[in-house]
């Protein structure tokens, strides 16, 4: 029933305009039943591009940010990078695409939806990751989200040195908001601690990162903003026990939906996280390995 009862709250979201918190999103014009609307009125309803990887178990990459997307009143446009033969333990293996081919279908989205975030997650490749520089580059008003995913949740490296320098020197410039995790920000700068290694990002070009504390250890987890390499702000998170598949994921294109909305970056940051640790609280046991998000939580209001 939670899934009829959810499919049903976003259709009433979908025709009035109403957003996760109540308010009629401005400019949306509601119509009374029976009444056939206006096809020339179109809805607030933002807009993201996500570039990415596909899940086959659908717990992180493209299917993640489809879910995460819709719970926050968002449409999730996807560009895939790679195929992925993976379950709920482990990638087996990693297929990437040409990058003309992902490409391609990036451009016709772009031509024809007004995307407001792009969100970008597994690359795969050195060229993939130059392919999306230059795509970038004819973008340059759209914010962009980076998860830099160098290896999987369960531990197989996905990324090379090559695509680590493509990163640094191509992609950091053009991004407004970068989420790695303490092994990920360590392993991009070569720094001995995250503090410094903010900073060094910071020198590529990098303006705002978010460092998350979910592979870290003890009872809280330590997010932590940084702005141009200084430490803005501190988000202190209760650390639930378990190994949690597409919170990096769902965090990311949360931020993303948070900036396709119109928020300032430290307001995105604070209410992506919010969502995440409600799905990761809910989470479920599914398959044989890690657990599987609830998103469908953030809408139900528990907490």
């Amino acid at each position: 029933m939670w899934f009829q009862t959810w499919l049903a709250w976003r259709c009433v979201w979908n025709r009035t305009g109403y957003g996760v918190y109540g308010e009629l999103a401005p400019g949306t014009a509601v119509h009374e039943p029976g009444m056939a609307p206006d096809v020339s009125e179109k809805p607030v309803f933002p807009v993201i591009l996500s570039v990415a990887g596909f899940d086959p178990g659908a717990g992180a990459g493209l299917q993640a940010d489809l879910l995460t997307g819709a719970a926050l009143g968002t449409h999730v446009c996807t560009a895939v990078t790679s195929l992925t033969v993976q379950d709920s333990a482990q990638v087996h293996s990693v297929q990437v695409l040409d990058p003309s081919y992902t490409r391609a279908q990036m451009d016709v989205l772009m031509a024809d939806f007004p995307v407001a975030a792009v969100k970008v997650g597994m690359l795969g490749s050195a060229a993939m990751g130059r392919m999306l520089a230059r795509f970038l580059e004819c973008h340059p008003g759209i914010p962009v989200v980076l998860d830099p995913i160098l290896r999987s949740g369960g531990g197989q490296l996905l990324s090379g040195p090559d695509l680590v320098e493509t990163l640094l020197l191509e992609l950091l410039p053009r991004v407004q908001v970068l989420t790695p995790n303490a092994p990920e920000i360590l392993s991009l700068s070569g720094a001995g601690d995250v503090d410094q290694a903010a900073a060094m990002l910071a020198g590529y070009g990098a303006e705002w990162v978010l460092v998350s504390g979910g592979h870290g250890e003890g009872v809280d987890l330590d997010n932590r903003l940084y702005r141009h390499g200084v430490l803005e702000e501190r988000f202190v998170q209760k650390r639930l026990p378990g190994v949690f598949h597409g919170s990096g994921c769902t965090l990311s294109t949360a931020i993303a939906a948070g900036l396709a909305q119109g928020r300032m970056v430290p307001e995105a940051v604070n209410g992506a996280l919010d969502f995440t640790a409600r799905a990761v609280a809910h989470a479920r046991s599914l398959g044989r390995g890690q657990f599987f998000l609830d998103r469908c939580a953030f809408l139900s209001g528990d907490a």
